[in-house]
């Protein structure tokens, strides 16, 4: 796998790991295999490809999405990836309140330094 595209899925799977992980605690595990199975639906409505992201009760990985990215370089990853975060956390602040999803919301921020372009510069 090309170093540019490992690196632009892992950023992705880092955070969404890490947000599995937090989720889980409020949520439990099986909770956010439905909320990631809701999310991975909604957004393939979209983008059919993030239905490559794989999950289940021991976690979340990229592994095929990045398969997938070598063989097309030029799929909307980052596109396809904000819309998914976005409607992620849209639903957990229902699901845990306001005050959790902007704890949530702020770490993102922190990854993503306010621009979700950034792995675009490679």
């Amino acid at each position: 796998m090309s170093e540019i595209i490992e690196k632009r899925i892992g950023r992705y799977e880092t955070l969404l790991k890490e947000m599995w992980a937090a989720s889980s605690k409020y949520l439990g595990t099986f909770s956010v295999n439905l909320l990631v199975e809701r999310v991975v639906w909604e957004v393939s409505l979209e983008y059919k490809e993030i239905e490559l992201l794989q999950y289940d009760q021991n976690g979340i990985s990229c592994a095929k999405m990045a398969a997938k990215l070598e063989e097309n370089p030029d799929l909307p990853v980052e596109d396809m990836f904000i819309k998914f975060i976005t409607r992620y956390v849209e639903i957990l602040a229902r699901l845990l309140g306001h005050e959790r999803a902007e704890e949530i919301k702020k770490k993102l921020d922190e990854e993503f330094a306010g621009d979700p372009a950034a792995s675009r510069e490679e």
